[in-house]
C-alpha cells in the first residue's frame, strides 16, 4: 500500500527530455549526528569535466505468498551505486576525493588514508530549456582503475570514470533531494541557489 501522505499528483503532467548534464559540485561533510545535524565545508565546483552520470539503486525486494498466492511484497533501498564519467581528473580532486595527501604537485596514497564523505550536486538540463537539480547529501568515492593506451594514427581520448556510493544520512535519514523548473510550485531561487550550500533547496 502507498504511503497515505503520498499525494496523487495532477493528470497528463508533461516534462522535457534530458539532452546535458553538467556543474559537477562537491562539498566535504563535517560532521553527521545521529537525530542531529549534518555540517559541511562549502561546495566547490570541479569545472566543465562531467561527461554523464549513471545513478542505480541497490534495491532488495521480499515477496510474501500464503494460499498459493502473492499477498505482499515489501522493497528496501539501502544506497546507490554512483558512477561519474569525466572528462579528465586533475591531480587536485583526486586527492581530495580519496583522501589523500598533496604537496608541491605529487600525490601519496597512505595505507591509512580515508575517503571522506561529500555532498554531490548537478544539473540535468532538458531540450526545452528547463533543468533538474539533483543533490546527493551522503557520498563516499571509491578509487578508479586507470588505463593509458599508445598514441595511434586515430587518436583516442583515455577519460577517468570514477565511482562512488550513496547512503542515508544518520542525521535525519535522507539520501538525496532533486528539484525540477517544471515541477508544480517550483521556486526559481531553488535553482538558482542550488549550489551556494549543502542545506538551500
Amino acid at each position: 500500500m502507498p504511503s497515505p501522505s503520498v499525494t496523487a499528483p495532477a493528470a497528463n503532467l508533461t516534462s522535457g527530455q534530458f539532452i546535458n548534464v553538467e556543474k559537477l559540485h562537491i562539498a566535504k561533510m563535517l560532521t553527521d549526528v545521529p537525530n542531529g545535524t549534518a555540517t559541511y565545508e562549502p561546495p566547490i565546483s570541479l569545472g566543465k569535466i562531467l561527461r554523464k552520470v549513471d545513478i542505480k539503486p541497490k534495491t532488495s525486494q521480499a515477496e510474501l505468498f500464503a494460499d498459493g498466492q502473492s499477498v505482499d511484497t515489501a522493497a528496501n533501498t539501502a544506497s546507490y551505486d554512483l558512477t561519474f564519467d569525466t572528462s579528465a581528473l586533475p591531480l587536485e580532486y583526486v586527492a581530495y576525493l580519496f583522501g589523500h595527501k598533496i604537496d608541491k604537485g605529487v600525490m601519496t596514497a597512505n595505507k591509512d588514508d580515508v575517503p571522506p564523505y561529500f555532498a554531490v550536486m548537478f544539473q540535468s538540463d532538458k531540450r526545452n530549456g528547463k533543468k533538474r537539480f539533483t543533490k546527493f547529501f551522503k557520498v563516499q568515492f571509491v578509487e578508479p582503475s586507470e588505463s593509458g593506451n599508445t598514441k595511434e594514427e586515430n587518436i583516442k581520448y583515455d577519460t577517468p570514470t570514477i565511482s562512488a556510493k550513496a547512503i542515508y544520512r544518520l542525521s535525519d535519514g535522507q539520501s538525496y533531494a532533486k528539484a525540477d523548473e517544471e515541477a508544480t510550485g517550483f521556486i526559481a531561487e531553488t535553482g538558482t541557489k542550488w549550489y551556494e550550500s549543502v542545506e538551500r533547496r
